[in-house]
């Protein structure tokens, strides 16, 4: 998939692959729940807590240039 040289939509995608990444590590802690793998249970945890943090930094992000009519997928706008 060619990236386009903008950040804005870098922003986007790469939201996207982490809220995606972190609805996969629910039904892993839910995998090492049933086969009675606490620790792996607790890394699950730790990691989507982590991704869940960086997702929101990345939707404030986007959202305070929405607000600011900077968001824009165009680099020459």
């Amino acid at each position: 998939m060619p990236m386009v040289h903008n950040c804005n939509y870098d922003k986007t995608v790469l939201l996207g692959r982490l809220r995606s990444i972190s609805w996969r590590l629910d039904q892993y802690q839910k995998d090492a729940d049933t086969a009675n793998h606490p620790l792996c249970k607790e890394l699950y945890k730790d990691l989507e807590k982590d991704l869940d943090a960086y997702s929101k930094k990345l939707e404030s992000a986007i959202c305070g240039l929405a607000k600011e009519d900077k968001y824009t997928f165009c680099d020459e706008c």
